[in-house]
């Protein structure tokens, strides 16, 4: 069969990953070769029931001595690699499509998305050589990031599908692999002095870790010794570097540097977005105005930029609204966050935003009118954002109507059932808020929080054994088990009066924190028509606050505290309202 293409793969404990990684890719390749390098857990297990050719190979240290002993397993014509934590995104691209649509390619570099932050859409779009025919002349080297060799760059095509999609891994786990990486890069760096992929590989691994300090000399050395024309390796190294600055508070270095890739590179939309935020954090707000408009402009870069995924569209209308606000320019600011949402939907910052402007204009119903007309309702994450603002300003009844829609439109998840029982419960439904709780089960990570408010409910409704008996369950899970002796407390209160029992040494948290978190939800409460609503309310606040009081001294600074930042919260919403004129800070 002509043009049949293999996966090589090199793989190590990546029994999470893979399953996921291999049905990806399953219709665009005709074979596919593992290679494991020392596995623990049952990764050779789940790779043998997608291949037969599944082999070991002593772990040396050598990325590039692992990779191309599965190559030379492969029979395929074309090479296709990725790791376990990687897949194709389906329906951006096939790969046999690919390689049958010019026969003067030897090698593809296809777009690599590696996401900064999966809930919202963001990722960082780097182009990476994937693809490339089967013969000696395309093999590894480098111990670590290692590469292909391309023995003539005439032959190699760009190409925007298909996607490969990096899985974001847990910090602890991202910065495990970022230590093995530096560890190894330090010494591949020794033995190559002179290599600028090393120096500038070493200059990424430190900024991950947190240390800009330590990777500014190494991302500087890479952008300076680089030719202009290696744009694949110079854009993300000047990106690094322009953020890198930025971390240091090195701002007027950092945008000198904008100022200067501006003449080199027009098209390169990063650095506009970069430029902005830079003139944002020095307050210099108009300035910022022009490079987000211009980063907006430019749209998408051409693919040979390593590109910030919003960098010209969501985020930059994100921060011009910002800076149209910070300069009382209110419409222009409404009109950049409802692009930005359109824009990105999953991308839900710029709803607190529109909240607090909208607050300006429209009483609390008006402004729920304005989302729903708006058609915000249809996207849940938005809905969430939106319920928790009304439900932080003392509106839980306006909470609950933001996320009628999602349930009925099928959208409904464990968080947003959660928060319906809450909002419903405290907006003063108390039977409908703890119907929604009871319908979270035992497995779910929203399951001891709802049994938590359900205790409360049932308090409201005066059902204090009831109550209780709820809470002694709660006891036997140990995550819980200071929110429940909490609220065996306050039951005992709300029974007879008085606190009885004395504090029990709990490590997992706080028994303060949890009294102070309950108190604060509490004041949330809008008594219903109810009998005894209000009374059993009055009573739960004095409870709880016997008990705050009863634990540490520190407690009367707390309710002082709590009462001061209401009244803050207040001062500051008038003042973003009306003005401040008047207020004596």
């Amino acid at each position: 069969m002509k043009d049949t293409i293999t996966l090589a793969m090199i793989v190590k404990d990546e029994a999470k990953n893979l399953k996921a990684c291999l049905d990806s890719v399953k219709g665009q390749v005709d074979e596919i070769v593992i290679v494991d390098t020392g596995s623990t857990d049952n990764t050779l297990e789940i790779a043998r029931n997608y291949t037969g050719k599944v082999f070991s190979y002593p772990w040396d240290g050598d990325f590039s001595a692992a990779r191309n002993f599965a190559i030379a397993k492969a029979a395929g014509e074309w090479i296709f690699y990725l790791d376990a934590d990687e897949k194709l995104l389906a329906g951006t691209g096939d790969l046999k499509q690919l390689i049958d649509q010019d026969n003067t390619a030897d090698a593809y570099l296809l777009p690599l998305n590696n996401p900064t932050a999966d809930a919202t859409g963001e990722y960082n779009r780097f182009y990476v050589l994937r693809l490339f025919v089967n013969n000696e002349r395309y093999r590894f080297f480098g111990k670590i990031h290692e590469q292909v060799a391309i023995p003539d760059s005439k032959a190699v095509r760009m190409s925007e599908g298909p996607v490969i999609s990096h899985q974001m891994l847990p910090r602890k786990e991202r910065n495990r692999k970022r230590k093995r990486n530096l560890a190894l890069l330090k010494q591949a760096s020794r033995e190559d002095p002179e290599n600028p992929f090393l120096r500038y590989y070493l200059g990424v691994e430190w900024m991950m870790l947190g240390k800009p300090g330590l990777a500014l000399p190494y991302l500087r050395e890479t952008y300076q010794k680089l030719p202009a024309n290696n744009t694949l390796f110079r854009s993300p190294a000047l990106r690094y570097l322009i953020v890198c600055l930025q971390a240091l508070k090195r701002l007027d270095e950092a945008i000198c540097l904008c100022l200067a890739a501006d003449l080199k590179y027009p098209e390169y939309t990063d650095i506009y977005y970069l430029g902005g935020i830079l003139f944002e954090e020095k307050q210099e707000y108009q300035l910022a105005i022009k490079w987000f408009n211009q980063a907006v402009r430019c749209g998408t870069p051409p693919m040979l930029y390593s590109h910030m995924h919003g960098a010209g569209s969501f985020l930059a209308l994100y921060h011009l609204g910002y800076c149209h606000e910070r300069l009382g320019q209110m419409e222009n600011a409404i009109t950049c966050y409802e692009q930005a949402l359109e824009s990105n939907p999953k991308y839900v910052y710029p709803v607190y935003s529109l909240f607090r402007a909208l607050m300006i204009k429209y009483n609390p119903r008006h402004l729920l009118d304005y989302f729903k007309k708006n058609g915000y309702w249809g996207n849940v994450d938005a809905a969430m954002v939106a319920a928790q603002l009304f439900y932080a300003w003392g509106y839980p009844g306006l909470a609950c109507q933001c996320l009628d829609n999602s349930e009925e439109n099928g959208q409904q998840t464990e968080e947003s059932l959660f928060l319906q029982g809450k909002y419903r419960l405290y907006s003063g439904g108390l039977e409908w808020g703890l119907a929604c709780l009871d319908q979270i089960q035992g497995g779910s990570g929203f399951y001891i929080p709802a049994q938590i408010l359900k205790v409360m409910g049932l308090f409201l409704q005066g059902r204090f054994s009831e109550g209780q008996g709820v809470a002694r369950q709660l006891w036997k899970n140990r995550e819980a088990r200071c929110d429940a002796w909490v609220l065996l407390i306050l039951g005992r209160y709300l029974e007879q009066g008085k606190l009885g029992g004395g504090q029990k040494r709990i490590r997992e948290k706080s028994p303060l924190t949890s009294a102070r978190e309950m108190y604060e939800d509490l004041k949330h409460y809008l008594p219903g028509s109810q009998a005894g609503q209000k009374t059993y309310y009055v009573r739960m606040v004095n409870g709880l606050e016997t008990i705050m009081k009863s634990l540490s001294p520190e407690a009367y600074l707390n309710l002082l505290e709590h009462y001061r930042q209401k009244a803050g919260d207040i001062q500051s919403l008038a003042g973003y309202r009306f003005g401040n004129i008047g207020v004596t800070p």
